[in-house]
């Protein structure tokens, strides 16, 4: 597992928060499998080929969207996060999986490694453009390394979400908390994905989460 963490950099200090979570979402995922967004986010994906594709799976947590699809006939997947513990988390499902020898784990800001990270058929965000502040960079990052299969998912625009993330930044600011949540203009988020060449191609949502599911053109 290869790690470009900085102690005291914002990468690790976004890592340690969700470290301190990962054995509850472990646990809530080896009981209760996917979340809704996650089962989404693969209807999505699953219009377009599975077998035999390799997987980028950033923000990945504890591995439950690449890990699935592996088990459903992709080639290879890598994970990047930010959080030692998630991927500690994901690595174990992908042993008693039977698929660790096709994954690959990586520590750290998929932006600052972009450039050492080989294309992939499938790219996924899943709730990761609400936690990374430069998400221009982001989204232009992940979509020049997908070849067909660009998924994510993001905050839905509705009164309850803004108010809770305007709220949570708020809080954030005035006590210096080290985590930060951050409101994007979502429909400029579409329309630079759509820039990089992709169309959409699925959208489902719950209450609180948007999917979107882009192909390129």
């Amino acid at each position: 597992m290869d790690s470009c963490c900085v102690p005291g950099g914002s990468c690790c200090e976004t890592g340690s928060f969700f470290s301190r979570w990962s054995r509850i979402y472990a646990k809530r995922f080896r009981s209760g499998g996917l979340e809704p967004v996650q089962k989404y986010l693969l209807q999505g994906i699953r219009l377009q080929p599975v077998h035999g594709t390799s997987v980028l799976d950033i923000g990945c947590g504890v591995g439950a969207l690449h890990l699935t699809l592996l088990k459903e006939g992709a080639d290879r997947s890598v994970g990047i996060d930010m959080s030692e513990g998630m991927l500690r988390e994901a690595k174990r499902f992908a042993e008693d999986s039977g698929v660790a020898a096709h994954t690959h784990y990586v520590v750290g800001d998929f932006v600052q490694l972009s450039s050492r990270m080989t294309e992939s058929d499938i790219t996924i965000l899943d709730k990761v453009v609400c936690c990374y502040a430069d998400v221009e960079n982001l989204v232009s990052a992940a979509t020049a390394k997908t070849k067909h299969t660009f998924a994510l998912s993001h905050p839905k625009e509705n009164l309850l979400m803004k108010s809770l993330f305007k709220g949570h930044m708020v809080l954030a600011k005035i006590l210096r908390w080290s985590f930060h949540l951050f409101w994007h203009n979502w429909d400029e988020v579409a329309s630079l994905i759509r820039s990089h060449g992709f169309e959409l191609m699925y959208e489902n949502s719950t209450i609180s989460w948007q999917v979107l599911v882009y192909k390129r053109k």
